[in-house]
């Protein structure tokens, strides 16, 4: 502990930390539990004990009055006097003392109430129809004033009896001293403690933080290995949480980036290298064979057309992540979608040997963006297309109820494999995994389906087994 304030001194001080700010807060409680105490006990102390005293007189008459008739009525107004220290007489109506009496004021006149008290306090009963009252007076005969209790008891052969309880007010000056000094020392060993006190649980309460502060700054500087922990707390950890699961999010977009640099680099290096190629032949070799230069110029243009999709691609997908296209939505026949996506692939002869079967049962409609549902549906039929080289019959199933419209692309292609298929939906899936699967398209296909799917907020997958082909899914709402 001596280490630790050693520590204290040594380190700056930081106002807006929220160790600093722990600190004072702690501090600043502890301050006005300390005034409150002060104000209490000096203050409305003396208050509070008269209030309190009043509150002791006015019971203690209050339940002799309603026990006068009883036959203890004399022994419980003594027990009374003698425990709470107080003066209780009965008197009659003309201020004469009936009880306690001593033994030779039964031989002689009764002690009397001056009749100017007696009407003050008991006259005034009658006239102002109250059974008590209380009064706070001050004697000159005597220092410290008194409470006095006047109360009526009731009506015996004819006259009226009184109750009469006098209690002294002793001055609390004395005592408020001696609790000011006391307090005193009490509070400043209170603020000494507790501002020590304050600064270990607030460094105790902001270390996780600090801790994790740290680690953030790591983070910055590209170590993506680090590990936020979590602390005693569950809002602590809740965020320990949170910053691991962006920690994490981050770290894949990293590697997402420098996939798709890579990626990027080798699907345009490649077809770029193919027309410089051909394009050399032309003019060294195939320039005046006509049927060898438009082989050759097919091949430029073929990989000119994969160079246009890819970068389509990229610009479908930037816009769809950026948020720059709007969803709206309107209501549309899905089958009318089909056939005008299909009518793109027909008059490119590269797919003409292909075979398109549309199965169409129901209601067809759809409520969606229909321009983003025909690229869902131009991708999931061209990625059918990439994977069945041999089997080369896509099959087209839509089926409508009131509720909900159904489509699926179904091709005997070569299938996935079961541990591939979450996998498949992630951009540049066919590079990132080892080639699993042929390089063939752009590897964003998949990806952007899924993205458009979400944003409209439709049930999408695929069902598929190895060497029997697939089928990729989606159902969107009425």
């Amino acid at each position: 502990m001596i280490q630790e304030i050693k520590e204290i001194r040594r380190v700056k001080i930081d106002k807006n930390s929220i160790l600093f700010k722990l600190w004072k807060s702690f501090v600043i409680f502890a301050g006005l539990i300390l005034i409150s105490i002060w104000l209490f006990q000096t203050v409305f102390l003396s208050s509070f004990y008269e209030t309190m005293k009043i509150r002791e007189v006015t019971k203690v008459g209050n339940e002799l009055r309603s026990e006068y008739n009883s036959e203890d009525f004399e022994t419980k107004l003594s027990n009374y006097a003698n425990t709470k220290g107080l003066e209780i007489k009965v008197l009659d109506e003309n201020g004469a003392w009936v009880f306690p009496l001593r033994l030779f004021d039964e031989f002689v006149e009764r002690p009397r109430m001056i009749w100017e008290n007696f009407d003050k306090f008991f006259g005034s009963l009658k006239r102002d129809n109250r059974t008590y009252k209380i009064y706070t007076v001050r004697y000159e005969n005597l220092k410290d004033p008194s409470i006095i209790y006047a109360g009526y008891l009731g009506n015996t052969d004819g006259e009226d009896y009184y109750l009469y309880i006098n209690s002294v007010l002793k001055p609390v000056d004395a005592t408020v001293d001696v609790i000011r000094r006391i307090l005193i020392i009490i509070s400043l060993l209170a603020l000494i403690f507790a501002s020590i006190t304050a600064y270990f649980v607030s460094r105790r309460l902001s270390r996780p933080l600090v801790r994790m502060s740290n680690t953030a700054k790591e983070l910055a500087k590209g170590d993506y290995k680090v590990q936020f922990r979590k602390g005693e707390y569950t809002e602590i950890d809740d965020l320990s949480n949170t910053l691991n699961y962006a920690k994490n999010e981050l770290t894949k977009t990293i590697e997402m980036r420098k996939d798709l640099v890579a990626n990027v680099s080798h699907d345009l290096k490649t077809p770029l290298t193919v027309i410089k190629s051909y394009g050399e032949m032309i003019r060294d070799i195939s320039g005046p064979n006509e049927t060898l230069r438009n082989k050759h110029l097919e091949t430029i243009i073929s990989e000119a057309d994969n160079l246009t999709a890819l970068v389509n691609d990229l610009l479908d997908l930037s816009k769809i992540e950026s948020n720059l296209e709007e969803i709206k939505k309107e209501e549309f026949d899905l089958e009318d979608s089909v056939h005008e996506v299909l009518d793109r692939f027909k008059i490119n002869k590269n797919y003409s040997d292909y075979s398109f079967v549309i199965d169409s049962r129901g209601d067809t409609r759809i409520l969606g963006d229909r321009s983003k549902i025909n690229q869902v549906i131009y991708n999931l039929i061209n990625n059918a297309i990439n994977y069945s080289p041999v089997n080369k019959e896509i099959k087209l199933v839509i089926r409508g109820d009131e509720e909900k419209t159904e489509f699926h692309c179904i091709d005997r292609g070569i299938g996935i494999k079961e541990e591939d298929i979450k996998g498949i939906w992630d951009r540049f899936y066919r590079v990132r995994n080892n080639h699993t699967r042929p390089e063939i398209g752009t590897g964003l296909g998949l990806y952007i389906v899924k993205t458009i799917m979400e944003l409209h907020g439709y049930e999408y997958g695929v069902h598929s087994k190895i060497n029997e082909g697939s089928d990729f899914y989606f159902i969107g709402s009425k």
